[in-house]
């Protein structure tokens, strides 16, 4: 048929546009002579819209249009899933199915065996049918794809995944569907993605709860403590739930969204603490109100979670970001629950959790605190370890008023090795005496089978040395920070490491109980600066110091390695103003650490509050990496990756004005004449540091 007698067809059919029809075929690049075509050239079908009414569905040259039964109003279209967007499929040959069926069977039969469990919430409301995508992608396939490829593919082939590692996959809708049940992360995996990609068809509402009750059923299917947890939840808008009539009085409906969705992450992020990664992904245009999504992100770092935020701004590039994400996130907690020097995996332990927000509420020991007074505190000490003496002290009480000491039921803390709860002294009147103090405890359940009182004190050791010499390192540093110029007490931030102690106390009906203890900071102030992987923290930070040029006279500079140049008398020295970023300061400090000891220790995984009056980082839960000449890896405990710890810092780290100031000597001139003393003594500060 010629193409003027196709035209002249296709215009004796009319069909009535809608503004909301009109709306999606312009979202979805879908121009009305296509809907014109359909109705005349396409499959006809029955479909029910969600109310329940009967419309008529065209499929035409992959497009699927809806009308109304009179076939002449439209109502909206949507491109064919995986009309736009494709891949081939993996080869299975026989020997991977049976791999695949005996991988399948192991996860059913042995759950201890999981490595790790992800957990997969793809939107399909309507808007997921936007052809918006760079490239002309709906927003539906290029998240299929994208899970394929850049995750599930990815991670096979950079041997970051087997098929011990366990997937599932939920479709959120108006209700949700479980579209994969704990499967292996292999190739087939991979190809029933493509699948996805080829047959779902968004639709309807967009509701977060119902999925997020089936993601939390399908990650609570496996509770043993050495299985690293991953929810990703990706979205193209705010919830589409149904508020419940008692929210309606209390809360907008925004606010509500917040409450209902923040109680499901709570339950999940209480259960799992640390093991679980959380990682919402907003896949929309920047107008786009993700609020309800981000809370979502922001909620699990209450009970020590991982939690983020990415805003994906529809292009595949970012959308691979996204999972990028949460393949490291996974990685990290699945080398953590790896006991050092093997792939044996270590059992977190089953405990209760707490919101950090509550922290601090009780003002007396009531049912949520073990409390030991009486024969238990007698029989009970606190000591502190000698570093130089390689020996534990006995010390007095905190307060000398001290009968007891209550130990809070539900830890709020979670790091890499140790759980965090409250402490509290208690006096004479049964009430908390002194300052808020918090107790640590190993995280991982092999630690607490400890009877021996020896090896229950020895336990805390390397924790209390690490702690002890970052703090004789974080001395030497803040004498150089007072020799620069500019420095003002009032302003410029020192660096601290808290002094801790190990209590031990015993009860026939409660058992022995060995904490170390520190005071306690903020939670609401508490971050990490930098971390044990090279992550860097607060560069875009607002706050700034300014050194030099501050009427403390002329300096000139000398580097260190370099004291004997011929330069020394030049008048070239630094006279302008140096801006610094407060939060550069602890890492300059890590980076001082390193070069300070010769390049074998570096201090880093700085994390505490920094305090305002005097300003302080009171840090806590340092990390030490040790550059053995053997290259060995945990002198300082799990956490000191030797030179590997060493590199991944440095990987990231860029040195500021603050890095390159300290890392020379400064010289005040008198007249034309400068004093040849150098910061006399700094080094002798620090003695030692030999292992």
């Amino acid at each position: 048929m010629s193409p003027s007698r196709v035209s002249s067809r296709l215009s004796a059919v009319t069909v009535l546009s809608s503004a909301h029809g009109r709306q999606r075929r312009a979202e979805r690049l879908i121009d009305k002579r296509d809907l014109k075509a359909a109705v005349k050239h396409g499959k006809k079908a029955m479909s029910y819209n969600q109310r329940g009414e009967l419309n008529y569905k065209y499929t035409f040259a992959d497009v699927i249009y809806i009308t109304d039964l009179t076939s002449r109003r439209e109502i909206t279209a949507w491109a064919v899933p995986g009309a736009g967007l494709d891949a081939a499929k993996h080869p299975i040959s026989a020997a991977m199915k049976k791999e695949h069926n005996e991988a399948h069977r192991c996860i059913k039969a042995d759950k201890s065996s999981w490595t790790s469990h992800t957990v997969i919430i793809v939107d399909q409301s309507g808007s997921m049918r936007k052809t918006d995508v760079e490239g002309g992608a709906t927003r539906s396939d290029a998240v299929w794809l994208t899970l394929a490829i850049d995750f599930v593919a990815k991670k096979i082939e950079s041997g970051q995944a087997t098929s011990k590692d366990v997937v599932s996959i939920v479709a959120m809708g108006t209700s949700h569907t479980v579209l994969v049940e704990t499967m292996p992360h292999d190739w087939i995996l991979f190809n029933k993605a493509i699948d996805l990609l080829r047959s779902q068809s968004p639709s309807f509402d967009g509701n977060y709860l119902p999925s997020l009750d089936a993601a939390e059923e399908l990650l609570l299917a496996n509770t043993y403590g050495n299985c690293a947890l991953d929810l990703l939840f990706f979205s193209d808008g705010k919830p589409s739930d149904q508020i419940p009539q008692k929210f309606v009085s209390h809360h907008d409906t925004g606010r509500a969204h917040i409450v209902l969705v923040g109680a499901r992450i709570d339950r999940l992020a209480s259960r799992f603490g640390r093991r679980l990664s959380v990682t919402a992904v907003g896949f929309a245009g920047p107008s786009e109100d993700f609020s309800v999504l981000q809370k979502l992100a922001e909620r699990p770092a209450q009970f020590g979670s991982h939690g983020r935020f990415i805003a994906a701004q529809l292009n595949a590039e970012a959308l691979g970001a996204a999972f990028d994400s949460a393949i490291s996130s996974s990685l990290q907690t699945k080398s953590e629950l790896t006991a050092i020097g093997g792939t044996s995996r270590r059992i977190v332990r089953d405990v209760k959790r707490k919101a950090r927000d509550t922290v601090g509420q009780d003002i007396e020991p009531n049912d949520n605190w073990f409390v030991y007074r009486g024969k238990s505190w007698r029989n009970g000490e606190r000591l502190r370890y000698d570093v130089k003496g390689r020996k534990w002290e006995p010390m007095p009480p905190l307060n000398s008023d001290a009968t007891g000491v209550a130990l809070e039921v539900s830890f709020f803390g979670e790091g890499a090795e140790r759980l965090v709860r409250e402490f509290r002294e208690i006096g004479s009147d049964g009430r908390f005496t002194g300052e808020r103090l918090v107790a640590k405890e190993s995280r991982f359940q092999m630690d607490v089978g400890y009877t021996d009182r020896r090896d229950i004190i020895n336990f805390h050791k390397t924790f209390c040395d690490t702690q002890h010499r970052a703090q004789r390192l974080a001395k030497v540093f803040n004498s150089r920070l007072k020799q620069l110029p500019g420095y003002d007490e009032r302003t410029t931030p020192l660096i601290s490491f808290l002094e801790c102690s190990v209590y031990v106390v015993g009860d026939r009906n409660l058992g022995t109980m060995s904490s170390l203890v520190e005071k306690q900071l903020d939670p609401s102030k508490y971050k990490k600066w930098n971390d044990n992987q090279g992550g860097v923290d607060g560069r875009d930070s607002v706050d700034h110091l300014t050194f030099g040029g501050m009427g403390l006279g002329a300096i000139t500079e000398i580097d260190d390695e370099d004291e004997d140049s011929e330069e020394d008398d030049d008048d070239s020295g630094i006279d302008v103003e140096e801006s610094i970023s407060i939060e550069d300061i602890p890492q300059a400090f890590s980076h001082f650490t390193y070069r300070y000891t010769h390049r074998r220790f570096l201090v880093c995984d700085l994390q505490g509050v920094l305090s305002d009056s005097p300003p302080m980082f009171e840090l806590t839960d340092p990390v030490i990496h040790f550059r053995s000449r053997h290259r060995r890896r945990g002198k300082f405990g799990r956490t000191d990756h030797g030179m590997d710890g060493i590199v991944d810092f440095f990987r990231t780290h860029e040195c500021g004005p603050l890095c390159r100031m300290l890392n020379r000597r400064w010289v005040r001139r008198v007249g034309a004449q400068q004093r040849s003393s150098h910061l006399d003594g700094l080094e002798e500060a620090v003695s030692n540091l030999t292992l």
